[in-house]
């Protein structure tokens, strides 16, 4: 499993437990420091998990927006917590960094596979087929 492979699923992992126990994300970032301070990992991977939660700390309202403007007699509010997870990080990555879009997609496809509810595939491939669709 590459770095960006990891550290995408821990930051989905800090993501999730952070919208159920009522964090914000940045509290989510902290009790992430606090662990790795107790063990040792890759810095790549470590580092971008940071990198995915004070990116969707930043532009958390834009990204939901965009995902909200892709669904289809859907709202945000409604999706199951992972399935939303699983959107805001491959919107993030989508949109904030370099990583090809077909990597996004398989990467947010696995997580849904492994994580998601019963039609997250196939619901969350057709929302980030429609974003990256070109106009």
């Amino acid at each position: 499993m590459s770095a960006r492979t990891k550290a995408r699923k821990a930051a989905f992992d800090l993501l999730y437990e952070a919208e159920q126990r009522g964090r914000n994300l940045a509290q989510a970032l902290n009790a992430f420091d606090t662990r790795q301070a107790a063990k040792l990992q890759s810095l790549s991977e470590a580092d971008y998990v940071r990198s995915i939660l004070a990116g969707l700390d930043t532009n958390g309202a834009a990204i939901d927006a965009e995902i909200s403007g892709a669904l289809r007699n859907w709202t945000l509010e409604r999706l199951f917590p992972v399935d939303r997870a699983i959107l805001r990080i491959a919107v993030w990555e989508l949109r904030h960094t370099d990583t090809p879009s077909d990597v996004v997609r398989s990467e947010a496809l696995s997580l849904a596979a492994d994580y998601g509810s019963d039609d997250a595939v196939s619901f969350i491939g057709g929302v980030l087929g429609s974003l990256t669709k070109a106009p």
